[in-house]
């Protein structure tokens, strides 16, 4: 693979692109495309997230064009929800990143809470992955990154995209299959210690259920956990599994509080499905161990 040029400043077509975008002013999606098609975003922008943190971002990726704006503002809700719990957790973490793509999430909590010693991070996608080891090796605490997939067995699969989302690398999801060519393994299978503080971030896309079981061992012998799932309709529709199965499994592993990232104050019920609770549109559910 070429080494893609790193940026610490957007060049000034891409940001008079954004620029437009933001403010509505034709044109901006077009001139994005010019630069594209003239080979003007093949490069990677390294980012100052804060003093310390920094986050390369791949911009000859249609879904990773961020700029600083963006990724201050990414998924702002979950990152709240995750840091206040991390910094309620009795001792320091370890952050587990499963669908971990370029680390956005990790380095957007790490941003947030000091109360993190480790992090590990598993991602399936082979152009993610590549970043994603450059990103976590500027982490100020001990960080590690595994190429693969997480579910309930060990095996191997492929990634596939839905046919609501066929361009998106976000939505990808992970089919078993012997001949695959990524690994998969559970998260009970990474030894961490008992007694531990986990943090499980699972954007895995359908396969949370899978994974919650893969990871049953863990939670259910460390001292405190957190796991965020997102709860996505067309995701639901397409597994056939309503979150509140995940929910009510992480429940019998270890009672839970749970909340709704977008919706703190929300009451959420394990009796009724998820979505008849909630507008159909995406969320992201916490729940932390009692």
């Amino acid at each position: 693979m070429i080494k893609k040029q790193i940026l610490t400043r957007l060049p000034w077509h891409f940001r008079l692109a954004k620029w437009m975008m933001r403010n509505d002013v034709r044109g901006g999606y077009r001139l994005e495309r010019i630069a594209e098609r003239f080979g003007w975003l093949n490069f990677i922008a390294r980012l100052s997230v804060t003093e310390k943190l920094t986050l390369d971002v791949p911009f000859y990726r249609k879904t990773t064009r961020w700029d600083l704006e963006d990724v201050l503002n990414y998924d702002e809700p979950t990152v709240r929800g995750l840091a206040n719990a991390i910094d309620r957790m009795p001792e320091p973490v370890i952050f587990i990143d499963c669908g971990a793509d370029i680390g956005v999430m990790s380095i957007r909590v790490a941003s947030k809470t000091k109360n993190i010693r480790r992090f590990i991070a598993i991602e399936p996608n082979q152009i993610a992955h590549t970043v994603l080891v450059e990103n976590y090796k500027r982490l100020p605490v001990q960080a590690e990154v595994r190429f693969g997939a997480v579910g309930r067995t060990s095996g191997r699969g492929n990634l596939n995209s839905p046919d609501y989302l066929p361009d998106d690398d976000h939505a990808k999801f992970i089919s078993f299959s012997a001949a695959g060519q990524i690994p998969i393994f559970r998260i009970d299978d990474l030894d961490i210690e008992p007694n531990q503080c986990i943090v499980l971030k699972l954007d895995v896309e359908g396969g949370e259920l899978d994974a919650v079981e893969g990871a049953a061992e863990t939670l259910s012998r460390c001292s405190h956990f957190v796991v965020d799932i997102e709860a996505h309709p067309k995701v639901a529709e397409r597994t056939g599994t309503d979150p509140i199965v995940i929910l009510r499994r992480l429940n019998e592993i270890r009672a839970c509080d749970f909340q709704i990232c977008e919706h703190p104050d929300f009451k959420l019920s394990l009796e009724v499905p998820f979505f008849n609770q909630v507008d159909g549109k995406n969320f992201d559910i916490i729940a932390v161990s009692k």
